[in-house]
């Protein structure tokens, strides 16, 4: 083989592997739906994939998607998903220029404290990129649906921060591009929340996911304390694992007069009135949301129920 076949061939390897890695398909699901071990509703349940959520897409064929969730693989039904085509991030940073287009850019939103971070990825454990000063400006590239936001920072660095760290204008705009090749803006309301009212919006979307005991996370189930430290997690703020220990240890107690949307209520459900064993995010209006034991799922009660009669304090940890 001479050296002109051999590079020809290389270079048909290159493309093949390039078309099969330029893009990546994601699945959203429209409902919340098993996650199961194999193309099968009577296989096991390895976990579930919650309404609303992405996950990467390893395989789709004969009406079941295998898709890598939360770090769970396995198999969901087609119809309860959609299916997008992505640009795998990599081959987009690599072949764009440090500087910001301005078709990426929707918006630009102000840092609201010092040393905020700009991470890696969507995670408070991901890799800090840089520290931010308060006031600060960054432009929004989007938003996401787990309360962070990817943006790019005046001197060209793209990663990802906790939504209450900026200060977000009361419109974004998305550039879209139609048929004829003729680029239009779309204005797309954006009220700007406080935090507390982003944490429940937030801690509203996993009604219905399991109860279990131990769980930390959606895709496997929750337990009580395993719900309020995940949902406050997604928001840069850490809490002690188990009820009793966020009751001793994190924030600033108050009275139950002075709830408000976002504080933590702990109760002694086993009626003792001498030790905490459960705990849930006020919502207002007299209710709260927590992953119930008794109802087997997260759920929003009324303080005047059963649980009323339990409540032993409320903390305030959003400051």
């Amino acid at each position: 083989m001479n050296l002109r076949s051999l590079m020809a061939i290389l270079l048909v390897i290159f493309l093949m592997f390039f078309s099969a890695k330029a893009f990546a398909q994601s699945a959203q699901a429209k409902s919340t739906i098993n996650i199961r071990s194999a193309p099968s509703t009577s296989s096991k349940i390895l976990g579930v994939f919650p309404k609303g959520f992405k996950a990467q897409v390893l395989s789709n064929t004969g009406g079941w998607v295998k898709i890598s969730y939360d770090g769970i693989v396995g198999y969901v039904k087609s119809d309860y998903i959609a299916i997008t085509n992505e640009k795998m991030s990599a081959v987009l940073n690599n072949s764009r220029a440090s500087v910001a287009k301005t078709a990426d850019i929707i918006a630009q939103a102000t840092v609201l404290k010092d040393n905020a971070r700009l991470r890696s990825d969507m995670s408070t454990s991901s890799k800090v990129l840089k520290t931010l000063k308060n006031g600060s400006k960054v432009y929004v590239l989007s938003k996401e649906q787990n309360g962070w936001v990817k943006v790019k920072t005046l001197d060209g660095a793209v990663g990802y921060m906790a939504y209450y760290l900026l200060k977000m204008p009361s419109q974004l705009v998305s550039k879209t591009v139609s048929r004829g090749g003729f680029e239009r803006s779309q204005a797309e309301t954006f009220i700007n929340l406080s935090l507390a009212q982003r944490i429940l919006e937030f801690a509203q979307r996993f009604r219905g996911i399991r109860y279990s005991y131990g769980g930390t996370s959606p895709s496997t189930g929750f337990d009580c304390s395993g719900f309020v430290q995940f949902v406050f997690r997604n928001f840069g703020i850490n809490l002690e694992r188990t009820a009793a220990d966020m009751a001793r240890a994190n924030g600033v107690r108050i009275s139950y007069s002075e709830i408000q949307p976002g504080d933590l209520l702990f109760f002694d459900t086993d009626g003792g009135k001498n030790y905490i064993n459960h705990v849930g995010i006020y919502l207002g209006g007299g209710k709260f949301i927590h992953a119930s034991s008794a109802r087997g799922r997260v759920t929003e009660t009324d303080l005047n129920s059963y649980y009323g009669r339990f409540f032993m304090m409320a903390k305030r940890v959003i400051r």
